[in-house]
């Protein structure tokens, strides 16, 4: 009996302590009406004054003095025709107007003298006439003559391909021997350091860039700035996009046809809030969850909030769902919490 009676007693044990709330590393919520979106377009560089030259006459490429990767100046010859044709018409042409010369002597020497006769009365006026018109007509033949060489002297020119500006050859399309015709390209030249660049954007996005505007480009890594010049008239049917053309600033490792970055930044109207993505744990069905910190009696308590990631990127999401503004939101060190913890927020340093 005296056992039973001591087993009923009520115990005398201290009851456990309860667990300190978990230290958490908090940042607060903070939703706005809208979100950025940045679009990232690439595009090529294009020289703004890239030439594909070539010679205005037919003929046989005679020599190439220049090869791609050299660079030209303005003037220097790159290319020559054979011009033995034109030498030969040169030489004929000269040998016509030295006998017209000869026979305009001719013809002055013998009006000089039927005018003396004529003073004298043993010369009739229409020979003196038939001598004026033969006059006349030499020297017609004469500039025809004098105009025919100095043609040819244009053509023999024009046989020498010369280099309208500085510049580098990027491109050799012939080789010495081969027939051209006139204005196939023999040589592409690309200017040394000014360009421009050539990028496509969506036409919904058209209304945020504005000719004039001055924008930040990235060239092989490095950001330049541009001035947006222009843009074309048509939607490109393949990629859906508009061509933009900006201008750029002289560069020195300018490289025609390389790659060009350009960034536009969208505003999405939609209510969100910005979360770092450490924030952000799985959920059930393909959502998203939020450790948020709410407040309980005597401190903290966490609560799992479901919400939708609306944009991201490696630093932060744009979200919405159940939370609200003011909210303390916890960024770190998720892995080791569970839903009704007590917990000790800390706003972040």
């Amino acid at each position: 009996m005296l056992l039973v009676l001591t087993g009923c007693q009520p115990s005398t044990e201290a009851p456990a302590p309860s667990k300190a709330p978990y230290p958490v590393v908090t940042e607060t919520l903070l939703t706005q009406p809208d979100y950025p979106i940045t679009h990232r377009f690439v595009g090529r560089l294009y020289s703004s004054t890239t030439s594909q030259v070539g010679f205005e006459l037919a003929g046989v490429v005679e020599s190439i003095e220049v090869d791609t990767g050299e660079r030209v100046s303005q003037g220097q010859v790159l290319a020559t025709l054979d011009d033995a044709l034109l030498v030969s018409e040169a030489a004929q042409l000269a040998a016509n107007l030295d006998q017209i010369r000869a026979q305009q002597s001719l013809v002055n020497t013998t009006l000089e003298r039927q005018r003396t006769l004529e003073a004298q009365g043993y010369q009739s006026q229409q020979q003196i006439d038939e001598l004026l018109s033969q006059q006349n007509e030499l020297t017609a033949l004469a500039q025809q003559l004098s105009a025919s060489l100095n043609s040819n002297t244009i053509r023999r020119q024009k046989s020498q391909l010369v280099a309208p500006f500085d510049g580098i050859v990027s491109q050799r399309q012939l080789a010495p021997g081969q027939v051209v015709s006139p204005g196939q390209p023999v040589l592409t030249l690309v200017p040394e350091a000014q360009g421009e660049a050539r990028i496509g954007v969506p036409v919904r996005l058209l209304s945020r860039l504005s000719n004039g505007n001055d924008f930040t480009v990235l060239v092989q890594d490095q950001p330049h700035p541009a001035r947006l010049v222009g843009r074309s008239a048509e939607v490109n049917p393949v990629t859906r996009t508009v061509e933009l053309r900006f201008a750029l600033p002289p560069m020195d490792n300018l490289v025609n046809g390389d790659l060009v970055y350009l960034s536009v930044e969208e505003r999405i109207v939609h209510r969100a809030a910005k979360v770092p993505v450490s924030a952000l744990t799985s959920g059930l069905r393909g959502r998203w969850n939020l450790m948020v910190a709410a407040e309980a009696e005597g401190g903290h308590v966490l609560e799992r909030r479901d919400v939708t990631i609306l944009h991201s990127d490696d630093e932060y999401a744009f979200v919405s769902g159940a939370i609200a503004d003011r909210e303390q939101v916890v960024i770190t060190g998720l892995q080791s919490l569970v839903a009704g913890q007590r917990v000790a927020p800390r706003a972040k340093e």
